[in-house]
């Protein structure tokens, strides 16, 4: 199996590898999801055989894939032959009982291309099969494990661990440390080689980057014991660099057999009667230590909300707080250009003749002081054709967490200034730095507007990013319905360079415009789907 677009030239081959033993039940459904990827570059399909006495072998070839053979059955063995038999720059893991999004791939290149000091990228996971409650806990459970692992980074320099149905690693990075430890039997092979990779650069996770897999191990070990195997395995491997022991696996299991083995009445009372004893003598000793662990569990508890609460006032696709419009339909082959932070002379003028000579329209976020600064320009934005939103009037990180009457303030004198230049009352907003709260969405709509995010977006505002590096972003990202966010200014910044990004919007429309997209504004984006226009 191996896709491939007529853009592929500029993006990076992908290698997808599948270890597999007697998994003909699940990997049809792990191919399908590999063959409906929106990767728009190249990329193969390698199913490693783990001495499978099923069809998996022929139902792989059948997919198209190519099989190799492994005979040692281990997922370390198993993810080893797939590596070596890569050709690949970046090298993707994913297990034959999981299924991935469409976006995964996409998502694994971006960013590794957005940082090229990132050597491994991993995802969180979901259950497919199992009950509501199951389901829910293994989210819950992977969002703590992202934030105990960075918690770990950051306490103990340790961290970066990777799940090993979903990851991703640069080939020449693998090569650096020596591929997996191929003497692991079973538990922490992907940890073990994550601690490995920190040699030669970093780990980062993504969780957009979800995929659903099978609970069928949690289904027959247990979910106690499948819980204390990964958690003793990861700190067993995070301190020791050794995977856990095999005396220990199933622990929970074994010492509850042993316990009912032993079992007798007799010794069950005597055990009554001295824990009783003993938990009297203690507990006046003890109930400072209860205290505390409620502190501990109390402070846990606001630290997994607080990240929540940011969570979905930085995600630009979060519809938590209030409706945002972050891409239209994706069943048209549309895309809207969005400019923020301007006007910015003579950057904003040059932005406009690019548009000009290429006869499409834009949309262009103006903050306040900017529309004061450069009356004309902002006439010039609208004579044209294109739209203008607001994009408050200071342009404050702090606008989202400022009350409600001070949102409205900044906002109204944004209005007002827009209004004064060019007789135009804006519909849309952009929160600055997209950042929001409940209570700055329920002013913005109090005061009728409609909030636009994104879901293209690249640092193309720092000084150091290269015309080169904002095209392959952009570029690489763009779906059907996009709203791609570029900067014609910095905050209110007056004359900042964005030399970068003018020559990069050129090569962007080219080559956006030779895949059939046709660019609108972002009230003709969402015009199909009954949104408010501007």
């Amino acid at each position: 199996m191996k896709a491939q677009n007529t853009n592929s030239q500029e993006l990076p081959f992908v290698s997808v590898v599948i270890p597999a033993y007697n998994e003909e039940n699940y990997l049809p459904s792990c191919l399908e999801s590999i063959r409906k990827q929106d990767y728009a570059g190249a990329y193969e399909v390698i199913v490693v055989d783990n001495a499978s006495t099923d069809n998996t072998a022929k139902i792989a070839r059948d997919w198209g894939a190519k099989v190799v053979y492994e005979a040692k059955r281990s997922p370390a063995c198993a993810r080893q032959k797939g590596a070596e038999a890569a050709t690949g720059e970046i090298i993707a893991f994913i297990d034959a009982d999981t299924q991935a999004p469409a976006h995964w791939l996409s998502t694994i290149v971006s960013r590794f291309v957005q940082k090229p000091d990132i050597v491994a990228v991993s995802g969180p996971y979901a259950f497919c099969d199992a009950g509501r409650f199951t389901k829910i806990s293994s989210y819950v459970g992977n969002f703590i494990n992202i934030i105990i692992d960075q918690l770990f980074r950051k306490a103990f320099n340790k961290g970066g661990a990777i799940w090993g149905c979903n990851f991703a690693v640069r080939r020449s990075a693998l090569l650096a440390v020596g591929g997996f430890d191929t003497s692991i039997k079973f538990y922490g092979e992907e940890y073990e080689f994550s601690l490995r990779l920190k040699r030669v650069g970093k780990g980062d996770v993504v969780p957009r980057l979800f995929v659903l897999t099978s609970a069928r191990r949690l289904k027959r070990i247990g979910v106690v014991n499948q819980y204390w195997n990964w958690t003793v395995d990861y700190f067993s491997v995070l301190f020791w660099h050794k995977p856990i022991p095999e005396e220990l696996e199933d622990w929970p299991t074994k010492a509850w057999q042993r316990v009912v083995a032993s079992f007798s009445s007799q010794r069950m009372r005597a055990y009554l009667r001295y824990g009783a004893l003993l938990f009297g003598l203690l507990w006046l000793h003890i109930s400072p230590i209860v205290e505390a662990v409620r502190g501990l569990i109390y402070v846990f508890d606001i630290g997994a909300l607080s990240t929540l609460f940011v969570y979905h006032g930085v995600s630009p696709r979060s519809r938590l707080y209030g409706k945002v419009l972050s891409n239209g339909s994706r069943n048209y082959h549309r895309i809207a250009l969005t400019f923020d932070d301007g006007p910015n002379e003579p950057y904003t003028s040059h932005v406009l003749s690019i548009l000009e000579r290429y006869k499409i329209k834009a949309t262009f976020f103006v903050i306040g002081q900017n529309a004061r600064r450069y009356p004309e320009t902002c006439r010039r934005i609208l004579t044209v054709g294109n739209v203008i939103g607001n994009h408050s009037y200071y342009h404050r990180k702090s606008l989202c967490l400022r009350r409600g009457r001070t949102v409205a303030r900044d906002i109204k004198l944004a209005h007002q200034a827009i209004y004064e230049c060019t007789g135009s009352e804006p519909k849309l907003f952009r929160p600055p730095h997209g950042f929001r709260t409940p209570w700055l969405m329920r002013t913005v709509r109090r005061l009728g507007y409609t909030v636009v995010t994104w879901d293209n977006m690249t640092s193309d505002w720092k000084a150091d990013k290269s015309s080169d590096e904002i095209v392959r972003t952009v570029v690489q990202r763009a779906k059907p319905g996009s709203v791609i966010v570029l900067h014609d200014g910095r905050n209110t910044q007056p004359k900042y360079d964005r030399g970068q990004m003018l020559q990069a919007l050129p090569f962007i429309i080219e080559t956006l415009k030779e895949r059939g997209f046709e660019f609108v504004t972002i009230p003709e984006l969402f015009e199909t789907e009954g949104e408010p226009a501007a």
